[in-house]
């Protein structure tokens, strides 16, 4: 389980890039969580007669930033601590907390433009404080805590210039000591580098998928898409290039990816039936998924949805629609089964030019789980929804680490959402597509549920369920298993559009709907 950070407690409106869909976020209170954190962690032993108890921190080194940007960093790394001081009139026994800048001032903080963590994609901007002092971890915390703070309103200023272009990761660490100038520049530039790799261990960012090491795990004929379709497209900035290119959202068609067994193993999964169980729910036609596994209002198509003013029930929502239960994610993200690892162990065969991962929870929270399953039944309302955007994560350990950047943009990770369909039994007049949204043209692509088709969509297109036809059965549900994941590369400036794998692999020529035909759009 991931520790308390600040990406816990605030979140607001993200919006970033023509092409982006918004998320609605929770705003927790942070001056109670502040107070609350404070009086538990941040007291001394009592004794404040000490002229001396007080902590004086030194900015030392920092990496990836340009030199317009530091100033405003340490003028954030001040105004916040000078903010943690004034929580003092109600905690007399806190420890004082300066930011001493004669580093700055004699120009002696060390900047790396180059820190060379081996974290592909990462943007390496990092800020090492030094102290004398002895700090326990919760101090620490809460340091970094009310400094990111600060950092993340300069990042949402709605002044044209910002004064910071990424996030930065700040690191906190004891006064290295050395009489060796170039020595004590190695140790910087280390810790630097090792509080990356850090932040990526501890908070589980790049656990991949699992992988064999057989080469008959899955034919090669069968890991080409029935149907490749390129839309919404745009153009973005490449901050690596510092020019425009032309972008295209994808979705990939498997129909022969899933063999019939694993399809239905994965159906006895996603239902909770266990071998040699009798008691199967088998009257989901009639009465709708198993209700005790099933909950009305489960199936979430954002992170958290955002309240409405007005209670019109006839509004598009999917409120009503069944989801997993909350046990019923924990069972399929948490719980070992032989088929959710047959099948992850085949995406990682498919993809073999990334490093796939599920997305961790270091990205959106908690509350986004990386696997979990829709049941749509006929009258349902659903509403166009994006499952993600690096260009939207909030303030989080991943956004410290990697920044925010329009999908598909070459050497940063990819987020990706992988759908299949489970049940035995479809009929195309039954309906329940996945419909996918071309927001420029106001177009749509359809894919069709068939017993064990996989679809792979970039998790920043614009999509939505669609309830089957009452010709299915008024309670006959639509069953699908998704996966969320992030396709990270293995070198840098990596092509991250390349899904086929360069020329190993022929794929079909792409479908190019709606904005995705270029001559379409004027630049």
């Amino acid at each position: 389980m991931i520790s308390s950070r600040r990406w816990l407690l605030t979140l607001l409106w993200v919006m970033l890039g023509s092409r982006s869909v918004a998320f609605s976020w929770t705003i927790r209170s942070q001056q109670e969580s502040c107070r609350k954190l404070v009086s538990t962690q941040m007291v001394s032993d009592g004794n404040d007669d000490n002229a001396d108890d007080r902590v004086i921190m030194k900015p030392v080194a920092v990496s990836g930033l340009e030199d317009a940007e530091i100033p405003a960093l340490l003028k954030a790394v001040h105004d916040s601590l000078s903010d943690c001081n004034t929580l003092r009139e109600d905690h007399e026994v806190l420890r004082d907390i300066t930011l001493e800048l004669s580093a700055v001032e004699k120009n002696k903080l060390k900047i790396f433009q180059d820190l060379g963590s081996g974290i592909v994609g990462a943007t390496e901007r990092a800020l090492l404080l030094e102290t004398k002092e002895s700090l326990d971890e919760g101090m620490i915390e809460f340091i970094q805590y009310a400094i990111s703070e600060k950092v993340d309103q300069l990042l949402y200023s709605t002044i044209d210039e910002r004064p910071l272009r990424q996030p930065v990761l700040i690191t906190i660490r004891p006064e290295t000591e050395s009489d060796d100038k170039s020595e004590l520049v190695s140790k910087w530039k280390q810790q630097l580098q090792d509080t990356i790799r850090e932040q990526i261990e501890v908070y589980e960012i790049k656990t991949p998928l699992p992988r064999s090491e057989r080469n008959d795990v899955l034919r090669e004929d069968l890991l080409t898409p029935t149907v490749r379709v390129e839309l919404d497209g745009d153009y973005v900035n490449d901050e690596s290039s510092k020019e425009q290119v032309w972008d295209t959202s994808t979705v990939l068609v498997f129909d022969d990816l899933v063999s019939e067994d694993l399809r239905k193993r994965l159906l006895d999964v996603t239902l909770g039936r266990s071998d040699g169980d009798n008691n199967h729910w088998d009257d989901d036609m009639l009465n709708g998924p198993n209700p005790e596994r099933w909950v009305r209002g489960g199936l979430v198509d954002t992170p958290e949805e955002e309240e409405e003013d007005d209670e019109d029930e006839s509004s598009t929502s999917s409120s009503t629609s069944w989801g997993l239960s909350d046990e019923g994610i924990d069972d399929i993200c948490f719980n070992h089964h032989d088929a959710i690892e047959e099948f992850e162990t085949i995406i990682s065969h498919l993809f073999p030019q990334f490093l796939v991962t599920r997305l961790p929870e270091a990205v959106f929270g908690s509350t986004v789980s990386p696997l979990t399953a829709n049941a749509p039944t006929a009258r349902d309302r659903f509403d166009y929804h994006i499952d993600g955007d690096p260009n939207q994560t909030p303030p989080s350990p991943w956004t410290d680490v990697y920044g925010r950047y329009p999908n598909r943009i070459r050497g940063k990770p990819r987020f990706m959402s992988c759908l299949l369909y489970l049940n035995d039994h479809w009929e195309e007049e039954w309906g329940a597509p996945t419909r996918f949204l071309d927001i420029p043209t106001n177009m749509n692509y359809e894919v069709i549920p068939k017993p064990g088709r996989c679809v792979f969509m970039d998790q920043d297109c614009s999509h939505t369920v669609v309830a089957p036809e009452e010709s299915a059965g008024k309670n006959r549900p639509r069953y699908s298993l998704v996966w969320k994941l992030i396709l990270h590369p293995r070198v840098a400036l990596q092509d991250m559009t390349d899904l086929a794998g360069g020329t190993t692999r022929i794929w079909p020529e792409p479908v190019l709907f709606g904005s995705a035909n270029r001559s379409s759009i004027s630049r």
